[in-house]
């Protein structure tokens, strides 16, 4: 799978935290109905990739730039494979 390509935990991430930001992994997690440790995963990936961002010590998360484009285009492929990919 290519790094640029979003799973579809990674858009459900990013649309909460664009709306909701900045939270904690745990309640993102809870929810969006997802396992904690997946939750913790993706958005650790999601850092790394310049998605979202540490706004404090504690890891709280919000999302960038480089997010709101990745979430902009995920919107325009609502409903394809283009863009996201199956966890």
């Amino acid at each position: 799978m290519s790094a640029d390509r979003l799973r579809p935990s990674d858009g459900r991430i990013l649309r909460y935290l664009d709306e909701h930001a900045p939270e904690y992994v745990p309640p993102i997690a809870t929810r969006l109905g997802l396992p904690l440790g997946h939750a913790t995963g993706r958005v650790e990936s999601l850092v790394e990739r310049g998605y979202l961002a540490a706004v404090t010590k504690e890891c709280i998360y919000g999302i960038t730039e480089a997010g709101e484009r990745a979430l902009a285009e995920t919107r325009q492929d609502a409903g394809t494979a283009v863009g996201v990919t199956g966890d």
